[in-house]
C-alpha cells in the first residue's frame, strides 16, 4: 500500500509540473510581454489578407491533419499602422475559409480592444484595460490547469478504489 501511494504521489506531481511546463513553453512570449503590454484603445479592425495553416500529428500509423484559418488585420497605433493574424473563428466565429474570403471581399469591421508590445499585438473582446486583459488571460490558463488536475484526481481516486476495497477485506478476513 506505501509503495502504491508513494508511486501515486509521485505521478501527481509530476502531472502537475508537467502541466505548468506546457502551459509556461506554449504562451512563453505573452508571459514576458505582460510586464511591457500597453493599451491602445478600442480600435475597428478591416480584413485585409488570409491565410490557412494545416498541422499533422502522426500518431501510430494514422496521421491527423488540422486546419486554422487566419485573418490578417491592419491597427493603427501610435500614428504606424501594424499588421497582425487574428483566427478566423475568433474573429467571425467559424473557422472555414469561406468566412475569412467574404470577410475580406466584403470589407467586413470588426471591433476589439488593442493591447501591444513593440513586437507583438494582442487583442480582446471583453478587456479594456492592461490589468483586464492581463487577468484574463491568466484567468483562462488556471482555469484549464484547475480543470486537469482534477481530471488527474479523479483518476487517482478511481485507481485507488480497489487498493481500499482489498485492505478492508483483508482486514475483516484477518478478525
Amino acid at each position: 500500500m506505501e509503495k502504491t501511494r508513494k508511486r501515486n504521489i509521485t505521478f501527481a506531481l509530476l502531472f502537475v509540473v508537467g502541466i505548468l511546463v506546457f502551459f509556461v513553453l506554449i504562451d512563453i512570449q505573452e508571459i514576458m510581454d505582460y510586464s511591457k503590454i500597453k493599451a491602445a484603445g478600442n480600435k475597428t479592425l478591416v480584413p485585409v489578407n488570409i491565410k490557412q495553416e494545416t498541422t499533422k500529428k502522426h500518431y501510430k500509423k494514422r496521421t491527423t491533419k488540422t486546419t486554422t484559418n487566419y485573418v490578417q488585420f491592419v491597427v493603427e497605433i501610435n500614428n504606424k499602422e501594424k499588421l497582425f493574424w487574428m483566427k478566423t473563428s475568433e474573429a467571425y466565429g467559424e473557422n472555414s475559409p469561406s468566412a475569412g474570403i467574404n470577410a475580406v471581399s466584403s470589407k467586413k469591421k470588426i471591433e476589439r480592444y488593442i493591447f501591444y508590445t513593440d513586437d507583438n499585438i494582442y487583442y480582446s473582446k471583453k478587456a479594456a484595460t492592461t490589468s483586464e486583459y492581463i487577468r484574463e488571460s491568466i484567468g483562462k490558463k488556471i482555469f484549464v490547469f484547475l480543470f486537469m488536475v482534477g481530471i488527474l484526481g479523479a483518476i487517482l481516486l478511481v485507481a485507488n478504489i480497489p487498493d481500499l476495497f482489498v485492505k478492508k477485506r483483508g482486514i475483516k478476513a484477518n478478525s
